[in-house]
C-alpha cells in the first residue's frame, strides 16, 4: 500500500485485486426473466430502499419491449417493473424486489469491495468488482455460499498491472458501440448495417466509421498484449 500527500495529508491508496464473478441461483433478482429473454442483456444500475421497499432500477439492451415486459411481469422474483425511460438502444426499469437473495450486499461497502459493473449472462449475473485483498474475497465468496448461490471466479488479477488493461473511450465512442453491440452490427450476417446507425444518431456514415474504427483500436490496443506481438507486426 502506497500513498500520495493531499492537502498536507497523506492520502493511502490499496492495490488490490480486479475480479469477474459469476453467479447463479434461480431467486436471484431477474434470472427468471434472463432465462426467458436469452437475447436481452440486463444491466444492473443501482438499488435503494423506500419505505420498507427494496427497489432497482436495470436496463435491458436487445429484444423486444412487449417480451420484456411480459417476462417480467412473470418473474417471481420481481413485481411492479415500470418503464422509467426508453432509449434508442436501451430501456430503463424499476423494479421491486420480491426475493430475499441480493445481487450485491448492502454490507460489502464496509469491506472496501467496489463494484465496476453487474450484468446478466448465462442464466445469472457478472459481477465484476475491485476488492482490497484476497481475505474481502473469502468472505464474499462465503457470502453467496451460505445462500446456496453458485459462485465461480472467471478472472481475477492483480489491480497494480491494471494500468495495461485500462482504456478510455470518449462518450460518443461509448455511445455507438454499445449501439452497434447491441444492434448486431458484428454478427454475421448484419442485423444492422453504418447507414442505420448513421441515421439513428444523426450523424454521416463517416464519422460512425472513425469513431466505430477509433474505438475498437482503443480497446484492442488496450486488451491485447505487446509482447504476443507477430514478429512481422514489430
Amino acid at each position: 500500500m502506497g500513498g500520495r500527500l493531499r492537502g498536507g495529508r497523506r492520502l493511502e491508496i490499496a492495490m488490490g485485486f480486479i475480479a469477474a464473478i459469476h453467479l447463479v441461483h434461480d431467486d436471484l433478482p431477474l434470472v427468471p426473466t434472463i432465462d426467458r429473454c436469452s437475447g436481452v442483456t440486463f444491466r444492473y444500475e443501482y438499488g435503494t430502499t423506500v419505505d420498507g421497499r427494496r427497489l432497482q432500477f436495470v436496463s435491458a439492451f436487445g429484444g423486444e419491449t412487449t417480451a420484456v415486459e411480459d417476462a417480467l411481469a412473470d418473474d417471481p422474483t420481481v413485481s411492479r417493473a415500470v418503464r422509467v425511460a426508453a432509449f434508442e438502444n436501451r430501456d430503463i426499469y424499476r423494479i421491486l424486489l420480491d426475493t430475499d437473495l441480493e445481487l450485491v450486499p448492502d454490507h460489502c461497502a464496509e469491506y472496501g469491495l467496489f463494484v465496476f459493473t453487474v450484468t446478466s449472462e448465462n442464466g445469472g449475473w457478472n459481477i465484476r468488482v475491485h476488492l482490497p485483498d484476497r481475505d474481502t474475497l473469502s468472505a464474499f465468496r462465503a457470502h453467496y455460499h451460505d445462500r446456496g448461490i453458485s459462485f465461480r471466479v472467471t478472472q481475477l488479477y492483480d489491480s497494480s498491472a491494471s494500468d495495461e488493461r485500462t482504456y478510455f473511450l470518449t462518450e460518443r465512442q461509448h455511445e455507438i458501440l454499445t449501439m452497434a453491440y447491441y444492434g448486431d452490427y458484428f454478427e454475421v450476417p448484419r442485423e444492422i448495417t453504418q447507414d442505420d446507425l448513421a441515421d439513428r444518431l444523426g450523424i454521416s456514415d463517416s464519422a460512425v466509421s472513425q469513431r466505430l474504427r477509433r474505438a475498437i483500436s482503443e480497446l484492442i490496443a488496450a486488451t491485447l498484449e505487446n509482447d504476443r506481438m507477430p514478429n512481422d507486426s514489430r
